[in-house]
Formats: structure tokens, sequence, C-alpha cells
């Protein structure tokens, strides 16, 4: 063969040496490599799975998906309120909940996975219409065209 091809490496260990081909050596990486592939498919497996819906919630989960992570864009008006959240999967999604006749959208509104009541206001705005800096949510979307989105707010929990 010629030499460009074997390429040998030499490596001590306890006094001896052991010569390796370059055939052995890009087994060895190659293996090493799909280690590494097969502990981050685990992982992404395990990231990748499906939140189970809040009780509220009655859309068919074919049709049903949701968002988790950081609200950046918050916007309270008398008949609907926008959210922008910055999801976990780096993507950035938003919608609108409409609360005609209702001063807000606390009836849509969870946290953490329990109904909302008049005293989680001061857990999740720090004056009102104003949201406490980092707020972490889960909007849930119905895609049947009807049922309107539901917002479990995720606040730090207190230890």
């Amino acid at each position: 063969m010629a030499p460009l091809l074997l390429c040998w490496a030499m490596i001590l260990k306890d006094g001896i040496v052991f010569r390796l081909t370059s055939r052995l050596l890009i087994a060895m990486s190659c293996a090493v490599f799909l280690s590494c592939v097969a502990v981050a498919q685990d992982s992404g497996a395990r990231r990748m799975s499906r939140l189970a819906p809040p009780p509220p919630i009655t859309c068919d989960r074919n049709q049903l998906t949701s968002w988790t992570g950081v609200i950046t864009g918050y916007r309270r008006e008398s008949d609907r309120t926008w959210l922008e959240i910055s999801t976990d999967e780096n993507t950035v999604e938003n919608t609108t909940l409409g609360h005609e006749g209702q001063a807000d959208a606390s009836s849509r509104y969870l946290l953490w996975n329990k109904p909302f009541l008049e005293t989680d206001w001061a857990v999740i705005e720090q004056s009102p219409g104003v949201l406490k800096m980092g707020m972490r949510a889960t909007v849930w979307v119905c895609e049947d065209g009807k049922t309107p989105p539901i917002v479990d707010w995720q606040p730090p929990r207190k230890n």
C-alpha cells in the first residue's frame, strides 16, 4: 500500500508502542461520532414529547398546537389581548385573544394549569397591562377556527 494510506500513528501506553493504521483510526472516530449522534437523537426525542393539554381544552388533539416560552410582546386592550412569544424551539409566534364584553381575557387564562384568579394579576403583571420581565407561558391554540386560545402563565415558582 502507498505510504499515505498506511499513515501510521504511534501511541505509547505502559511503555509498549502500538501502531494503528489510518483505517483503524477512522473506524474509532466513526464509532465516537455515531455514539454522539445517538445521544443527541435520544435527547431530541425526549424534548419533542407531546404536552398534555390542560382540562379546559376540548379541541381535538390533531388540531391543537402549543407554544412554550418567554412572552416578548403583550398588549391589553378593551376588547382583545395580543401576545407574542419567543418559544423554546426558537420561533416567534403571536396570537390575539378576543374578549368582547369582558374587561380582560382572564377567562382564558390559567396559572400553572389551574384556574386564573383575580389575585393572580399581581403574579404576572408589575402594573396593569405591563407584564413582569421574563414571564413565561404556554399558549394553546386550536386550529378549528372556533375554539379561542388558552394561555397558561408560568411565573417562577416560589420555593
